[in-house]
């Protein structure tokens, strides 16, 4: 990765082994989150690898040590001073023999989703699994404290150099309205977002359907509205150069939602926000996008009218995203706050947090 040299992050003194253990590496903004923080922390002077039963990823390039083993216990994987869990599934096999300290990255809580009931009691027992954790989102971390007596640090993720802003003052005509996530995927709501443009298209508003997914367009989907562009398993760089051409990003995700990468990358690039008013959003993007009801279109379809109409309130949507965007999610600010907690792990002082 390159970044600017300004805000370039400064590590403590002293370097740690880490392994980041990923389930796989399919292309979704967790693995993602997963495989930048790793780089991030190399970029200290941390001696990092990637474990995971999937490939290396190709969909982008990582500039950390990379090890495919179908089994992450311990024999498996390198010497370590911290062992990263990143997801419910990667916490057992660790602990069974564990490589130095072990701390559970929490991207978002598994147990509250209903597709896969079947294996809630295994996701509660995992979780209730004494050790730290590392968590995306404040919301998480108390989560973990109230239901599972569990110590956290915050480590937020990095917002990629490459989304950035265009010189726009204002929006297009007709303004380009992007809508992100699998439409399957039911608790990212992009029926919701859909619908909220189909309203749009039926009350005369001149507007573009531009959809992003990781897998190709449904029927079920067509029906709600034709696109106007789909765009299918983009890289990261694509998507951005996407992303900055685009004039208002609707992300109707429900409360499962653990971060929500996609509205933090739309802040990055200059794109303002409608989103739904959940935890994990007024956590970083109150104040910037504007939070409407997660299930209701015609919210939605309002919110992104006004938006769209007014060009000195989508300047100022525009100016407080990059703001918050550049503030909190640069490698500096970031790269401080992973490797603080990494050590917090390795030095065994979170035993001592009640």
């Amino acid at each position: 990765m390159n970044y600017p040299p300004t805000g370039a992050p400064q590590a403590a003194p002293g370097t740690l082994r880490v392994t980041y253990l990923l389930a796989d590496t399919t292309l979704f903004g967790g693995v993602k989150i997963v495989l930048r923080q790793a780089e991030l922390m190399a970029r200290l002077g941390h001696r990092v690898t990637v474990a995971s039963p999937g490939p290396p990823p190709d969909w982008t390039g990582l500039d950390v040590d990379f090890v495919q083993a179908a089994d992450l216990s311990a024999p498996h994987l390198p010497p370590a001073d911290v062992t990263v869990a990143t997801y419910w599934t990667t916490i057992e096999p660790v602990l069974r023999s564990p490589r130095g300290a072990v701390v559970h990255y929490c991207q978002g809580f598994e147990a509250i989703h209903d597709h896969n009931l079947a294996e809630h009691p295994a996701i509660l027992a995992a979780y209730g699994r004494s050790l730290p954790a590392i968590v995306l989102s404040p919301h998480l971390g108390a989560l973990l404290a109230e239901r599972f007596g569990r110590a956290w640090r915050l480590a937020p993720p990095l917002l990629e150099p490459y989304f950035r802003p265009d010189e726009r003052e204002g929006p297009s005509r007709p303004p380009r309205i992007l809508v992100i996530s699998p439409f399957e995927i039911t608790w990212k709501g992009v029926a919701t977002g859909v619908e909220a443009v189909a309203q749009l298209r039926s009350r005369g508003f001149d507007c573009r359907l531009i959809r992003l997914s990781q897998w190709p367009l449904t029927e079920e989907e067509r029906r709600i509205a034709e696109p106007d562009e789909f765009h299918h398993r983009l890289n990261p760089e694509a998507v951005a150069e996407l992303m900055r051409g685009c004039d208002l990003l609707l992300a109707p995700s429900h409360e499962a939602e653990g971060f929500g990468l996609f509205v933090l990358e739309a802040m990055g690039s200059g794109v303002p926000v409608v989103a739904s008013d959940i935890a994990c959003f007024r956590g970083y993007a109150e104040g910037a996008a504007d939070l409407v009801a997660h299930d209701q279109p015609e919210a939605f379809a309002g919110a992104a009218r006004r938006l769209l109409e007014d060009a000195e309130g989508w300047r100022r949507a525009r100016e407080s995203g990059l703001e918050i965007a550049r503030r909190d999610f640069g490698p500096a600010r970031v790269g401080a706050q992973v490797d603080e907690a990494l050590r917090w792990v390795a030095s065994g002082r979170w035993q001592e947090e009640p």
